[in-house]
């Protein structure tokens, strides 16, 4: 079994597409399910996802009864997933539903597969370039610290090994989070692999990033990890 974990915070305008098209689009010869984790929203993405569970007896959704944020909704998410195999990717319809089949077949050979912004064939489309700029700018730094040759360490769209990820007790709530996942698995030594893929800018609902918000604690996150992954 496939399980596709995503979180989903205040996304009432965007969780009903995102469903729509991932019953379309999905092409899958394994069996497989939909979790999504609503991370304690206040608007009405919990009623928007249970219209679809009378529908669709794929999908499956946990609540958190406040907002723990990113991190901790990809905990839940993992932790409660049944598959063989893991995907996490985001509900605002800015990964393709598309690519996920060669995410699954990369996954066969691999503990890890990524779909990258940053391997040939990958890019980002109608991004503020400031955004482009400042990823690149970091993505380029994490491969240096942590002496990774992954060239999009923050990617949020990938596919695990179950039994490769799910020990893992995620300390961190926000995006840094996913930096966090990438240093435990490579602490572990597990073979990593990136396909690429085209990131659009999301054309429904509000982006939850904010950079000046948290680039502090984003730094301060890397400098422990950098610890974590050299001298623990």
């Amino acid at each position: 079994m496939i399980s596709i974990v995503v979180p989903a915070y205040n996304e009432e305008e965007a969780i009903g597409a995102f469903i729509e098209s991932f019953v379309k689009d999905i092409n899958l010869n394994d069996s497989y399910e939909l979790l999504i984790v609503n991370d304690g929203s206040t608007d009405l993405t919990e009623s928007v996802v249970k219209k679809y569970l009378k529908r669709y007896k794929f999908i499956r959704l946990v609540n958190h009864e406040a907002n723990r944020g990113l991190g901790k909704a990809l905990e839940t998410g993992i932790s409660k997933a049944n598959g063989a195999y893991i995907i996490t990717m985001d509900s605002d319809l800015t990964h393709p539903i598309g690519l996920i089949p060669k995410l699954v077949e990369c996954c066969r050979d691999n503990d890890v597969c990524i779909a990258s912004r940053y391997v040939k064939g990958g890019g980002m489309r109608n991004v503020p370039s400031w955004r482009v700029f400042i990823s690149k700018c970091v993505n380029t730094l994490l491969g240096i610290l942590f002496f990774c040759s992954v060239k999009d360490i923050t990617a949020g769209f990938k596919i695990y090994r179950s039994k490769k990820i799910k020990e893992i007790k995620i300390k961190r709530k926000g995006f840094e989070s996913q930096v966090e996942i990438m240093v435990y698995l490579m602490k572990r030594h597990c073979k990593f692999k990136e396909i690429p893929f085209i990131l659009k800018n999301r054309e429904l609902g509000t982006s939850k990033f904010n950079l000046f918000r948290m680039g502090a604690k984003y730094v301060l996150s890397v400098l422990s990890l950098v610890k974590y992954r050299w001298l623990e």
